[in-house]
This record gives C-alpha cells, sequence and structure tokens, in this order.
C-alpha cells in the first residue's frame, strides 16, 4: 500500500478567476451573498461597532473641551499683566504701517515735493507719499465705530472702574493731523515740503492701568532720558493723570537734523480716563508727531533721520532690544542734493 509523505493544499472555489470576473465577484458573490468582501451581516456588525466607538470619542472630546472652558474665566483672559506672556508693560506703535510687501520696515522714505495726490490703489499699497496718508486714514476709520463707548469729554481725567464703559477717542484732538492728507503732500498755503503726520500708541494690555510720573520724582535717575522740556511740561501740568510721549533724534546728527518736533495734543500727553483695555470695541489713545526739519540744512534733503519715541509713566521700562516702553523709525525726505 502507498504511504502518503504530505498533505494536499485544497485551493479556495474562485482563485482561479481574474479581471472583470474577479471584480463582479468582489462587488457581489453570489455564493456567500458579501458584498464588498463582507456579509450583510459582518457589514452591520461593524459599522455598529464604529457608531458606538465614534460616539463616545465625541462624548469624550465635548467633556474635556468643557472641563477646560470651566478653567477659563468669562470675558477676559486667564493670565494678565505680569502674569501673562506680554507682561505689565505695553510696546509702543505707530502708524500708518507699511505696505504689505515691506511690513517688517520702519524706514519712511518719502518725496520731499510731492503734490500727487492720487494713490497707487484704494488701500495706498504703494510708496507714494499719498499712498502713506490713505493707510492713516484708514487706520483713523476705526474711530468712526463708537459701539459700547461712552463720551467721556466732561469727564474726570481717571482710569475707568469695572462697570464704565470705555471712552471714545476723538480724533480731532489731533488738529492738522487729523485731516487728510496729513502733511504727506505738499500744500502751498501751509508749507512747502513734506511734514509727514506719525501716530504713536500704546499696545493694547488687558487690565492695565498706567501710573503717572510723579512731578517729585522728576530728578531721579530712571528720567534722566527724559528731556528738560517735558520735566517743566509735567512739573506744570495742573492735571498729572498722563503717559507722556516725547520723540527725538536717535543721535546727535539727528538732533541737528530737526527743527522742531509739533505733538498733537499740545501736551503730548495720553489721559488716564482712557485706560484700562477690558476687551470689546476699544479706541486706542493717540499722541500725533510732525516732524519739521531745519530748512537752513542744506543736507535736509536726502538725509537719514533716525527717530525714537519713548512713553513716559511711573515704572516703564525701556528696552532697545525687545521694544519696551518705545519705538524706532526712520525718516529720509528725497528731494533736490
Amino acid at each position: 500500500m502507498a504511504t502518503t509523505l504530505g498533505g494536499t493544499a485544497l485551493k479556495p472555489d474562485g482563485w482561479d478567476r481574474s479581471g472583470c470576473e474577479a471584480f463582479q465577484y468582489f462587488l457581489y458573490n453570489p455564493d456567500t451573498g458579501a458584498i464588498l468582501s463582507r456579509t450583510p451581516s459582518s457589514w452591520a456588525k461593524i459599522i455598529a461597532f464604529y457608531c458606538v466607538y465614534y460616539t463616545l470619542l465625541a462624548a469624550f472630546w465635548i467633556a474635556c473641551l468643557n472641563i477646560f472652558f470651566m478653567t477659563l474665566p468669562d470675558g477676559h483672559p486667564k493670565w494678565t499683566l505680569d502674569g501673562s506672556l506680554i507682561g505689565g508693560h505695553p510696546g509702543v506703535g505707530m502708524k500708518p504701517g507699511m505696505t504689505t510687501e515691506r511690513v517688517d520696515s520702519s524706514l519712511y522714505v518719502m518725496a520731499a515735493g510731492s503734490e500727487d495726490e492720487v494713490p497707487t490703489n484704494d488701500d495706498g499699497e504703494g510708496d507714494k507719499n499719498v499712498d502713506y496718508a490713505v493707510r492713516l486714514q484708514k487706520f483713523f476709520e476705526r474711530y468712526d465705530n463708537t459701539t459700547g463707548l461712552v463720551d467721556c469729554e466732561d469727564e474726570p481725567n481717571e482710569a475707568r472702574s469695572r462697570d464704565q464703559d470705555g471712552c471714545i477717542f476723538d480724533t480731532k484732538v489731533l488738529d492738522v493731523c487729523a485731516t487728510f492728507p496729513y502733511g504727506y503732500v505738499v500744500n502751498l498755503d501751509t508749507h512747502n515740503y513734506a511734514q509727514p503726520c506719525m501716530a504713536i500708541k500704546l499696545n493694547k494690555v488687558f487690565d492695565w492701568i498706567p501710573t503717572p510720573v510723579k512731578k517729585e520724582d522728576l530728578q531721579n535717575a530712571e528720567y534722566e532720558l527724559m528731556s528738560d522740556n517735558l520735566k517743566k511740561r509735567i512739573e506744570k501740568s495742573i492735571d498729572p493723570n498722563f503717559v507722556w510721549i516725547e520723540c527725538n533724534g536717535r543721535y546727535p546728527a539727528d538732533r541737528e537734523a530737526i527743527d522742531e518736533v509739533i505733538y498733537h495734543p499740545i501736551n503730548q500727553g495720553i489721559a488716564l480716563k482712557y485706560f484700562p483695555f477690558r476687551g470689546g470695541y476699544y479706541h486706542q489713545p493717540l499722541v500725533s508727531i510732525k516732524v519739521k526739519l531745519r530748512n537752513d540744512n542744506s543736507n535736509m534733503f536726502n538725509q537719514l533721520v533716525h527717530m525714537e519715541c519713548r512713553a513716559w509713566y511711573d515704572g516703564v521700562e525701556h528696552s532697545t532690544k525687545d521694544m519696551l516702553g518705545l519705538v524706532r523709525f526712520e525718516l529720509m525726505l528725497e528731494g533736490r542734493s
């Protein structure tokens, strides 16, 4: 009798199917009733499993999200002032901003005698003098919206309490720097070369209330870089509740090139009543400056003038590395040599 030396492999039904026949049997197998390789009962079980699985997963995710929201206070950030990444000392900003292409630049280059009042486009995305003016105008348009704000003109110059609405900032206090084209375009009735206005502001820090400079501290070392003119202004001020803004040339050559810096409002101060910022719609208070170069300076045109604007209040920190408490920019009027 013959001896079987090994088992024989049995080939499954349909092992030799190929091409269209194999694909048809994949879609539906009449022998087993399988659809896409699974029987109806198998499909029912796997669908039921994943319905339960993803329902529980979604419920778990929603529960975690609700627990997270329970740890956050309503209407304001959890970490504020020194407990936050921003800290309790705001940076100083300025407008108009640069074009999108040069958003990281601080160099304002403009034609000294430009009379062109036609911007490059509606957004002022160009290098003409009037383009700067258009971008500043668009920034000022934000102040037309007074939603949730109140007129505080006749109210005491004090920080707002939690039950008080924020104050409307009327850009009319900026005088000539509130009227288009803000000195960027020559007006032979008032000036024969560009005298651009810059709007200086403090960046928003939630719940931050500045402490005004104390007159008796003006001779202390922390105010060494404050000019004598500003010290006298503060000493003579009847109302001390302001954050003071001061702009100067950064280097001696820059200071020699500047005839004067004109401030609007004239006291070069930001009133305390515009603080603090507590969310919602908010008008950032402004001080505008107009830089006038010396007419007797033969190099007034094509000279790069480095400017620095500092905010002054009690406890201010000025850091050129982190740009705390100050802002720097460069100004050049291109004209005849």
